[in-house]
């Protein structure tokens, strides 16, 4: 059997010192608001980061540092997930 990891409690802090470990100050935001009560932020001195966890918040730097400044996806790329997919 394959090792699993998956987002559940025991994954926050580990999260939150991947985000240390890569240089990034990390803190909450009550002004953008969710159902947590607010966001967290990572942030360097040319990256800003808001989510609503901490692995959710890893997610989009892990996808900002794969993909770069163009991190969006074409129609295309769009169009063949959802029919893939079949979601958004």
């Amino acid at each position: 059997m394959k090792p699993t990891l998956a987002d559940a409690a025991n994954t926050m802090v580990p999260a939150y010192l991947v985000l240390l470990h890569r240089g990034l100050l990390v803190s909450r935001d009550s002004s953008f608001m969710t159902h947590s009560g607010g966001s967290w932020v990572a942030e360097d001195s040319g990256h800003r980061f808001v989510a609503e966890d901490l692995v959710t918040l890893l997610g989009l730097v892990a996808l900002y540092e794969t993909r770069g400044p163009d991190w969006q996806a074409s129609d295309e790329q769009i169009d063949q997930f959802i029919s893939e997919f079949g979601v958004p």
